[in-house]
C-alpha cells in the first residue's frame, strides 16, 4: 500500500509540476529499483505503474476543470447577480457565498465579496447579528442572501486557487426568506454553530472558531502573526489536533467504562464523524477523521494494523477524490506530521526513557517525542510555505498543549449545555475563556521574543533538502556508523545544506546585476539586487479591498530569496498601484531609506505607507533629476522629476503645473536610469509622453538593454521618440491580466513590436528575472506566478 502511495503521489506531483511525460515516467525507476536480499521483497512493477498513471491522469482531469473553472473566466467588471448561503462570517466587510443551483445565473461555484461602503451603510439596519451594535456588519453563516454588484478580477496574475481569482465588489446585499430549505444543510448548521460560539465567547470568539471549526478569518493579524513566530499554528484546525483531542477523549470514556477494544474503537469513531459532521466538516477534520476511522476498523475486525498502511490508504483516497489537495498547505502538513509520528516518534520515546532512565517520566518522553517527531517532519513544508522556522515551536508545545486539549472538550461541552440550558453552558463557557486567555496570552509573548523563529528561503530549504539526500547517499555507499550514526549523518546533511546555500548564491550572484519585475497584477514592484547582494525595491504594488501586494507579492518574495533588508525604497509616485504596498513592507521589513519624488497626497495608502516608516526611524527623502546612488557598481540615477535650477541641460518647453494639472500624480513619476558597465535599463514609472521628452538628454547611455515600460503600457508613454533614442532590445510591462483599463494598449505594442523589441508581460508571464554582467550579456529567467 505504502508502494502504490508513493507511486500516485509522484505521478500527481510530477503533473502538478509541470514535468513532461518522459522524464515524469523516468522518475518511475527509482521506485523500481532492485532491492537488496536483507530488505522487504519489492510489490511487482506493474502495480507501481498503474498507480504512477492513474495519478497522473487525476492530476491531469482535475488540472483541466480547475483550468476551465467559471471564476477564472468571468469578464472584469461583469454585471453578477447571486442567491446563496454565507460561508463563514462576514468579516470587514468581506464574505463568501455559496451560490444555489436554480437561483443564480452563471458561474454557481463559491464567490468572495466585499461590501461596498454604500451596501454596508444600506444594510446597517437590517443586520440580525449585530448584538454590540457597533454599526460592524455580522451576518450569520448559513444565511440565505442576495448580493448584486460587479466581478473586479484577482491581482498578482492568474491564482492557483480559484476562490482566490477575482471578488464581487457588493453594491447591495438583502436577506432572503427561504422557509422551504433544508435544516439539515451544512452550512446552516455551521452557521448556527458559529452564531452560538459567539454568543458564548464573547472575547475570545474568534480563537474557539480557529480551533474547532478552522476557520480565521476573525483572528486578529497580531496573534496569527504570533502562532505563526511561535510555531504553535499546528495547534488551530489546520492539522487535525482538535479531532486527535475529540478521539482521545472519547477512547479514555471507553476505557473508563471498561468497553472492549473493538467497541471502544467503533464508538470513537462514531464519535468523532459526529464531531465532524457538527463542526461543518472542515478539510482538516475530515483528513484526521479518515485516518483515525481507518485505524479503528481494524482493530474493530481483529487485524494488525499498520500505521504506514494506514496513512498511505487516507493518501489514495484523498488523492483519488480530491488531487488538487496536494497543492495546500494543510494537506501535506496533516500526512507529513502523522508520517513523522508514525516513523520516530516511539523510537525517539524509547531512546529518551532508556538514556535518562527514570529521570524522565514516560508522559514527558511521549511528548518530547512526538512533539519533535512531528515538528522535523514538517520543518521543510513550513519553512517552504511560509519561510520561516520556529526557534521556540516544541518547548512551548509542550507548555500549551495541555491548554488546548483542556479547552476543546470544554468548548463542546459548554456547546452542548447551552442547548439545554443558556446558563450553564454561559458558566462553563466562562471557564473555557479564562483557559483560553492563557493560552493566548502565552503564545503572544513567545512569539514576541526576538529569537522566537528565523526566517528561510525556498533555496535555502531546497538546499538542505539535497543535504539530507547526499547524507542518505553516503550512508549507503559507507555505512559505518560515527559521531551518532547515520541520524547524525542526516543532520549534518541538512545543516550543511542550510549553511552553505548562502554562501554558494552570494558567489554565484558576484559580478552580477539581478533585476526582478514582479507579477502584482495591475501596479508595479520592481527589485534590482546588486553585485553583491545589496537589494533596492521600486515601488511595492497595489493595495485593494481584497488584496495588498506588499504582504501578497513582495514580502514572501524578499524572504523566498533570503533578503533581510532593504538598502532602499523608491516610490515613484503616490498612486494606489504603486505605493499600496508600501505600508506592509515598512512595517515588517527593515528598510534603511526611502525616496519618493515629493508630491504628498492624503489617501489612505500613502498615509500607511507614511506611518509604516515613521514607527520603524526609516529616513524618507525626496528625489530630483541629477541624484544619484553607486551601489556595488551600479550606478543609479534620477533623470525626474526635473530640478529647477543649476539646470545645466537646455529646459524644453514643459510647464510642470500644466503637466500635473493634466497627468496628475504621473507627471511627477521619479524615472531612473540604471547602469551597470555595459548594461544600462530604464525605469520609467507612469512618466507620460511629455515627461520621456524632457529626460531624453539626460539619459547618459547610448542604448539600453531593458525597458520597463511606462503605465503598464498605456498609449500616453512609451513614446517613438523614446524608443528612437535608447533603442530598447527588451521591454518588460507589469500589468494586471485582463485589466480594466486595456493595457498594454495595442499600440504600444504595435510600436515595440516595429522596433524588434522583445515584449515580455507580467500577466502572461508571471515574475520576470534578468541577470546581467558588466559586459552587458542578460540571463532572463521566467517565473510563472511568485
Amino acid at each position: 500500500m505504502v508502494g502504490l502511495a508513493l507511486a500516485a503521489g509522484a505521478g500527481s506531483t510530477l503533473l502538478h509540476l509541470g514535468v513532461p511525460l518522459p522524464w515524469a515516467l523516468l522518475s518511475l525507476t527509482l521506485l523500481l529499483r532492485p532491492r537488496r536480499s536483507s530488505e522487504r521483497p519489492a510489490i511487482h512493477s506493474a502495480p507501481l505503474v498503474l498507480a504512477f498513471l492513474a495519478g497522473g491522469l487525476l492530476t491531469y482531469d482535475w488540472n483541466h476543470a480547475h483550468a476551465g473553472d467559471c471564476r477564472y473566466h468571468l469578464r472584469e467588471n461583469a454585471p453578477l447577480d447571486i442567491r446563496g448561503r454565507v460561508v463563514g462570517r462576514i468579516v470587514g466587510g468581506r464574505g463568501e457565498i455559496a451560490p444555489e443551483a436554480g437561483k443564480t445565473e452563471g458561474c454557481h461555484l463559491p464567490l468572495r465579496f466585499v461590501l461596498s461602503g454604500q451596501a454596508a451603510r444600506a444594510m446597517q439596519a437590517d443586520v440580525p447579528d449585530d448584538r454590540e451594535g457597533d454599526g460592524v456588519v455580522r451576518i450569520a453563516a448559513g444565511s440565505s442572501v442576495r448580493v448584486q454588484g460587479r466581478w473586479r478580477r484577482g491581482q498578482g496574475g492568474e491564482a492557483r486557487d480559484p476562490i482566490r481569482a477575482g471578488y464581487l465588489r457588493a453594491e447591495k446585499l438583502a436577506f432572503l426568506e427561504d422557509p422551504d430549505s433544508d435544516q439539515w444543510d451544512v452550512r446552516r448548521w455551521n452557521g448556527w454553530v458559529q452564531s452560538r460560539l459567539g454568543a458564548l465567547f464573547p472575547n475570545q470568539g474568534a480563537l474557539v472558531e480557529a480551533l474547532v471549526l478552522a476557520r480565521k478569518e476573525r483572528l486578529p493579524p497580531a496573534l496569527r502573526e504570533s502562532f505563526a513566530r511561535a510555531g504553535t499554528a499546528h495547534l488551530l484546525a489546520i492539522s487535525g489536533f482538535h479531532v486527535g483531542v475529540v478521539a482521545g477523549l472519547l477512547l479514555l470514556a471507553g476505557g473508563w467504562l471498561g468497553l472492549p477494544h473493538p467497541t471502544r474503537f467503533l464508538l470513537g469513531s462514531v464519535g468523532v464523524w459526529a464531531y465532524v459532521l457538527f463542526i461543518g466538516l472542515p478539510d482538516a477534520a475530515l483528513r484526521a477523521a479518515l485516518i483515525l476511522t481507518v485505524l479503528a476498523l481494524g482493530r474493530v475486525w481483529g487485524r494488525a494494523v499498520a500505521p504506514l498502511g494506514v496513512l498511505a490508504s487516507a493518501f489514495l483516497w484523498f488523492l483519488a477524490t480530491d488531487p488538487g489537495a496536494l497543492l495546500r498547505p494543510g494537506f501535506q502538513l496533516s500526512f507529513a506530521g502523522a508520517l513523522g509520528l508514525v516513523l520516530w516518534a516511539r523510537p525517539l520515546s524509547r531512546r529518551l526513557s532508556e538514556g535518562l532512565g527514570s529521570r524522565i517520566p514516560p508522559f514527558l518522553a511521549s511528548g518530547v517525542a512526538a512533539g519533535v517527531s512531528a515538528t522535523v517532519a514538517t520543518l521543510p513544508i513550513v519553512a517552504w510555505h511560509f519561510g520561516r522556522v520556529s526557534v521556540v515551536g516544541i518547548p512551548l508545545t509542550l507548555l500549551v498543549a495541555p491548554l488546548v486539549a483542556l479547552a476543546i472538550p470544554g468548548i463542546l461541552l459548554s456547546l452542548l449545555a447551552s442547548i439545554l440550558n443558556p446558563h450553564l453552558g454561559a458558566f462553563l463557557a466562562l471557564g473555557v475563556e479564562a483557559t483560553l486567555t492563557a493560552f493566548s496570552g502565552v503564545v503572544e509573548w513567545a512569539g514576541a521574543l526576538p529569537f522566537a523563529s528565523v526566517w528561510i528561503s525556498r533555496p535555502g530549504v531546497m538546499a538542505g533538502c539535497a543535504g539530507v539526500a547526499a547524507a542518505m547517499v553516503l550512508a549507503r555507499v559507507r555505512p559505518a556508523p560515527f559521531l551518532g550514526g547515520r541520524r547524525a549523518l542526516l543532520l549534518v546533511g541538512a545543516w550543511s545544506g542550510v549553511m552553505l546555500w548562502p554562501v554558494a548564491t552570494d558567489l554565484a550572484g558576484r559580478g552580477v546585476l539581478e533585476l526582478v519585475v514582479l507579477d502584482v497584477g495591475q501596479g508595479d514592484a520592481l527589485l534590482l539586487r546588486s553585485p553583491k547582494g545589496r537589494w533596492i525595491l521600486v515601488d511595492a504594488g497595489p493595495k485593494t479591498e481584497s488584496f495588498d501586494a506588499g504582504a501578497r507579492i513582495v514580502l514572501p518574495y524578499l524572504r523566498r530569496r533570503g533578503v533581510t533588508n532593504l538598502d532602499l525604497l523608491v516610490l515613484t509616485h503616490p498612486d494606489m498601484d504603486h505605493v499600496g504596498g508600501a505600508g506592509a513592507v515598512l512595517r515588517e521589513f527593515p528598510v534603511r531609506g526611502v525616496l519618493d519624488p515629493g508630491m504628498a497626497v492624503g489617501t489612505e495608502v500613502f498615509l500607511d505607507a507614511l506611518d509604516g516608516a515613521r514607527g520603524n526611524g526609516v529616513p524618507w527623502t525626496v528625489g530630483t533629476a541629477g541624484d544619484s546612488l553607486d551601489l556595488d557598481g551600479i550606478a543609479l540615477r534620477v533623470l525626474w522629476p526635473r530640478r529647477v535650477e543649476n539646470e545645466s541641460v537646455p529646459e524644453p518647453d514643459l510647464d510642470l503645473a500644466e503637466l500635473l494639472a493634466d497627468e496628475g500624480a504621473n507627471g511627477v513619476s521619479v524615472v531612473l536610469e540604471v547602469r551597470y558597465g555595459a548594461f544600462a535599463a530604464l525605469l520609467t514609472g507612469d512618466a507620460p509622453a511629455a515627461v520621456e521628452a524632457d529626460l531624453l538628454p539626460r539619459v547618459l547611455s547610448s542604448r539600453v538593454q531593458v525597458l520597463k515600460v511606462g503605465h503598464h503600457g498605456s498609449r500616453t508613454s512609451t513614446s517613438p521618440e523614446l524608443l528612437e533614442r535608447v533603442g530598447p532590445d527588451l521591454a518588460v510591462i507589469s500589468v494586471g491580466r485582463r485589466n480594466r483599463f486595456g493595457h498594454p494598449h495595442r499600440e504600444v505594442v504595435r510600436r515595440l513590436e516595429a522596433e524588434g523589441v522583445r515584449i515580455l508581460r507580467t500577466d502572461r508571464n508571471g515574475v520576470v528575472s534578468i541577470k546581467a554582467r558588466k559586459d552587458g550579456e542578460l540571463t532572463l529567467r521566467i517565473e510563472r506566478g511568485t
